[in-house]
């Protein structure tokens, strides 16, 4: 019992303290075999835990086939059942006789026994714990001061037992302490670590470093390259790092797990809405969890930025958008204070601008207002770095740009026209950028007819279908011309007075006889070439013709007549599209 109590004192496994149980049993009285039962966590079986002499066949088999159970009538029970259930010894001197037996005849007689006795092993006067078996070759009566001894063995076991199973549950609950606090240690370091990126990447967005600073520090802290766009695809910053970014970045799904040799999207949420992506590349592997949370730290000082540049470029857009107006508008009070409040916004009216008035086409319905703020947040971007700074703005769905004309040549002033319609033009939304280039003006008063000269020759050149080009009011000779006188009703007069029966005529009879005859003076008085750009039979040039003349009273193939309708079709256009929206 010293040897079994110093075992349990050094923490040896419990498996180790059953076996030695099982000898202890069988060299104190001389018994072949012996074996520890102990219940399952049901309480519904005996199983063999511990033992001495016995085969491990024998073992397996009485485990896997014939466990001992312990729900079963006390008149068929096994005495091992007996011995669990009642706290009390039961002995067999031959196992050959008696029938209850029976089930485990075959194996005992494999092992070798003859006779056995079974000892509970008591945890209190009331709870059992398992059984202390011991077996014999031959048939034996077990005697009272032979029992006797077995239960002191027994009892002293039992209490081995219990505290070797307390020590085991102590050290367990140990290790996952352990455990634990390891598991709290790296959730602390983690939570600084994150603590600390969030800090870095709040410090950058404080010192004015904006989406671009936030790309960069993400990327260095992943050691990856990090680009971020707006919904629509527009580039709100890049990291230093270089990388190929796939040029169809909305093809993969946003916010989905991608192996490091895969580009991977995180979306930007704000107030639960979209308003940007973060396109990580890949990578030598994965990301790992202080990474994730870099990742989403980024997201979250993005939106943030996002938010304070959208504030910001609201105000900017309305206070331009305010100024334009006012200049274009001619309201006396207004214009006399333009000056000074164009110069709070670090611009210089007192110099001679030109003017550029864009019109996006191709955008759907839906989408003309995204357009425009993607075109206007751009061109304000370049307009920063230009000196002096040119003043833009959104007015009446058009971008006006009044670029500052200080010793520019009309080189000049057309490739700056070329750089703004470029930076208006857009992949998603889709949008093309028309330009129209008037000036230099040096009055105040002069921009509202500038400007009325600009948006009809937008309406000139959309009527003809010259879009997504730069053109100067002068190129467009005749037109442009007209374009600039202030009253268009004579123009509209004369139209009317040659051309107003074939208007009426495709008002009243869904012809497009007017588009025949703009076609048929572009293409040279060619018929075949018309037929040809209108997608119809050449006899059909002829009946529309045909029956132009007819309405008008005049001859195409008279030159004069022929260059009254053409001079009644341009200067009616030009009253049209120089009518007041």
């Amino acid at each position: 019992m010293r040897t079994i109590s110093k075992t349990v004192a050094t923490g040896r496994p419990l498996p180790e303290v059953l076996d030695l149980i099982a000898r202890t049993a069988a060299s104190l009285m001389g018994y072949e075999f012996c074996g520890v039962l102990l219940p399952d966590h049901a309480r519904r079986t005996l199983t063999i835990e511990g033992s001495s002499g016995l085969s491990a066949d024998y073992i397996a088999q009485v485990n896997a086939d014939r466990p001992v159970r312990l729900d079963q009538p006390p008149t068929v029970e096994a005495p091992s059942s007996t011995a669990f259930r009642t706290g009390i010894p039961t002995a067999i001197a031959d196992i050959d006789a008696e029938p209850q037996f029976a089930p485990w005849g075959g194996v005992a007689k494999e092992q070798g026994y003859r006779s056995m006795i079974s000892v509970p092993l008591m945890e209190s006067p009331d709870i059992s714990i398992g059984t202390l078996n011991c077996y014999r070759r031959s048939t034996h009566n077990f005697a009272e001061q032979e029992i006797a001894l077995l239960t002191v063995l027994a009892d002293h076991a039992a209490i081995a037992l219990t505290t070797s199973r307390l020590r085991s549950e102590e050290a367990t609950r140990m290790s996952e302490l352990v455990i634990l606090n390891e598991e709290l240690h790296q959730q602390r370091d983690l939570l600084q670590k994150s603590e600390d990126i969030h800090r870095k990447l709040t410090e950058i967005a404080l010192r004015g470093g904006g989406v671009a600073g936030i790309a960069t520090a993400l990327s260095i802290l992943i050691s990856r390259a990090i680009l971020i766009e707006d919904t629509h695809g527009g580039v709100l910053g890049q990291s230093s790092r270089t990388a190929v970014f796939p040029d169809d970045r909305t093809s993969a799904p946003a916010g989905t797990d991608a192996s490091s040799s895969e580009f991977r999207c995180h979306p930007v949420l704000l107030a639960g809405s979209e308003v940007a992506r973060m396109w990580i590349a890949p990578g030598l592997s994965a990301l790992s969890s202080i990474e994730e949370r870099a990742v989403e730290h980024a997201a979250l000082v993005t939106s943030l930025e996002v938010l304070r540049s959208r504030t910001a470029d609201e105000v900017q857009w309305r206070l331009h958008g305010d100024l334009v107006s006012d200049l274009l508008g001619g309201e006396p009070g207004a214009v006399n204070t333009v000056i000074e409040r164009a110069g709070r916004l670090g611009h210089d009216l007192t110099l001679p601008h030109s003017l550029v008035v864009l019109a996006l086409s191709g955008v759907q319905p839906g989408h003309v207002d995204a357009s425009l703020q993607q075109a206007i947040r751009r061109i304000h971007l370049w307009a920063e770095n230009a000196a002096p700074r040119p003043l833009s703005a959104i007015h009446h769905d058009r971008i006006v740009v009044l670029v500052p004309h200080v010793g520019q040549s009309p080189t000049a002033l057309y490739d700056a026209a070329e750089k703004i319609r470029g930076l208006s033009a857009s992949r998603s939304p889709h949008a093309v950028a028309t330009a129209i280039t008037v000036g230099p003006c040096t009055d105040l008063n002069g921009y509202i007819r500038l400007h009325r000269s600009a948006v009809g020759a937008l309406g000139m050149l959309a009527l003809t279908g010259r879009i997504d080009t730069t053109v100067s009011l002068d190129e467009l000779g005749l037109v442009g011309l007209l374009l600039q006188l202030d009253d268009t009703s004579q123009l509209l007069s004369f139209a009317d007075r040659i051309l107003g029966p074939v208007r009426s005529h495709d008002t009243a009879r869904g012809t497009d006889l007017l588009k025949t005859l703009r076609t048929y003076f572009a293409c040279g008085l060619a018929n075949r070439d018309t037929a040809r750009s209108l997608h119809v039979h050449v006899n059909t040039v002829g009946q529309r013709l045909r029956r132009i003349q007819m309405l008008t009273g005049m001859d195409l193939a008279r030159p004069d007549h022929a260059m009254e309708i053409a001079v009644a079709l341009t200067v009616g256009d030009v009253g049209e599209a120089s009518r007041p929206a």
